[in-house]
C-alpha cells in the first residue's frame, strides 16, 4: 500500500495519525480538495497538507475543516484517503496546533495530533494482511501526537514528543534531540530519486549518495533520546501466534521463549548484552512498559557511537548515558 503525504504530513504522524468516520460531504479531484464550507486560507492549508496524495495518484476527502485554537491552527475531520491502488484509510480528526505553513512540504516545525486512524487488514498488501491475521487482528486503530522543531541557528532537531497509540496492541513514545546539522544538511544528504525499473541506472547505487550520508553521520550528534513501549496486548498476541505456529499451548510457547532467552544470556560475553536480555525476560514474564533512554554527558557522535557499540559496549553505555528499565 502506498499512501504518500507531503513530508510534513508524514512527519505529522510518523506513519500514522488521522480518522475513521464515513466522509459523505466532500470530494477530492486530483490534488484539490473541494469543501462545502471553508474559508480560502483554511482550504489552502488543507490542500497543502495532503498535496502528495494527489501527486501520487490518490485522492483525499474530508467532511469538515475548521480554524484551530492558535493562529497556525487547523482541524480537519472525517478524512478518507484512497491510494492509487485503491487502498483506503480513514481518520477521524487531525488537529494542528503549530505548523510551518510557509514550507508545507518540508516544515521546520509542527505540533499536531491525530485521532482514530483506521485501516482494515484487507486494505494492506498480502504480507501486511498476513501479519495482521497472525496477530489476530482484522484492523488497526491509531491515535498519535507529534511535536518537533528544526533550529538551523543552533543546528538542532528536537522531537519533543512522538506518541503513537496502537489501540489494539500498545503505546509507543519517543523523544529525540540531534545536533550538529541543519534541515538543509539532511535534505542534501538524502538519496535522490531512483530511476524507475527498466530505465537507465535503475538498481544502481550512486557513490555520491553514500558519501553524502557518511558526511552527514560524521557531523550528527545525539544530545538525548528515549523510546518506550507500553504493552496492551502485543506480547500476548505474539505468544499466541508462536504457540499456534509450533502447535504448543500458549503456556508452553512462553516457557520456550524464556528458555531460549536464558540460553542466549548464558552465551553473552558482556554485561550490556546481559542487561538487555534480562530486561527482555522481565518484560516477557510481566508485560508492562519498557524504556531505553540515552542521556550522554555531552552530545555523542552517531558514527562514533555505532563503532563503539560494535566494539566496547561498556564504554558505549557510559558514552551514551544508556539506561534500560522495565516497569
Amino acid at each position: 500500500m502506498s499512501l504518500t503525504f507531503t513530508r510534513g504530513a508524514l512527519l505529522a504522524l510518523a506513519a500514522a495519525m488521522p480518522l475513521s468516520l464515513p466522509v459523505p460531504t466532500a470530494f477530492a479531484q486530483g490534488t484539490r480538495v473541494q469543501l462545502a464550507e471553508a474559508n480560502p486560507e483554511l482550504k489552502k492549508r488543507a490542500d497543502a497538507l495532503f498535496k502528495g496524495v494527489g501527486e501520487n495518484g490518490g485522492t483525499v476527502t474530508f467532511g469538515a475543516v475548521e480554524a484551530g485554537a492558535t493562529p497556525d491552527g487547523l482541524v480537519i475531520k472525517q478524512i478518507e484517503i484512497v491510494s492509487k491502488d485503491k487502498k483506503r484509510v480513514t481518520i477521524e480528526e487531525i488537529e494542528i496546533k503549530s505548523f510551518d505553513w510557509a514550507n508545507p512540504r518540508e516544515p521546520r516545525h509542527a505540533d499536531m495530533a491525530m485521532k482514530k486512524l483506521f485501516i482494515a487488514a484487507d486494505q494492506l498488501d498480502a504480507d501486511g494482511a498476513a501479519n495482521f491475521r497472525e496477530l489476530g487482528l482484522t484492523s488497526l486503530t491509531i491515535n498519535g501526537e507529534l511535536a518537533y522543531k528544526f533550529d538551523d541557528a543552533e543546528k538542532a532537531f528536537d522531537v519533543s514528543k512522538l506518541f503513537v497509540d496502537f489501540v489494539e496492541m500498545g503505546e509507543l513514545t519517543l523523544r529525540l534531540k540531534l545536533v550538529g546539522v541543519t534541515a538543509n544538511d539532511i535534505k542534501t544528504a538524502m538519496p535522490g530519486d531512483k530511476p524507475a525499473p527498466g530505465k537507465p541506472g535503475a538498481g544502481k547505487t550512486n557513490p555520491q549518495d553514500a558519501q553524502a550520508m557518511m558526511g552527514l553521520l560524521s557531523r550528527l550528534n545525539i544530545a538525548g533520546a528515549a523510546i518506550a513501549f507500553k504493552d496492551k496486548s502485543l506480547v500476548e498476541r505474539m505468544i499466541r501466534a508462536d504457540a499456534k505456529k509450533k502447535n504448543l499451548s500458549e503456556q508452553a510457547a512462553k516457557a520456550k521463549m524464556l528458555e531460549e532467552l536464558a540460553e542466549e544470556r548464558g552465551k553473552a560475553e558482556d554485561d550490556v548484552t546481559k542487561e538487555f536480555i534480562d530486561a527482555a525476560i522481565k518484560f516477557l514474564k510481566s508485560p508492562g512498559e519498557i524504556e531505553l533512554a540515552l542521556t550522554p554527558p555531552a552530545p555523542a557522535n552517531v558514527m562514533a557511537a555505532f563503532m563503539m557499540v560494535m566494539g566496547n559496549r561498556a564504554t558505549f553505555k557510559t558514552m551514551m548515558g544508556l539506561a534500560l528499565s522495565v516497569k
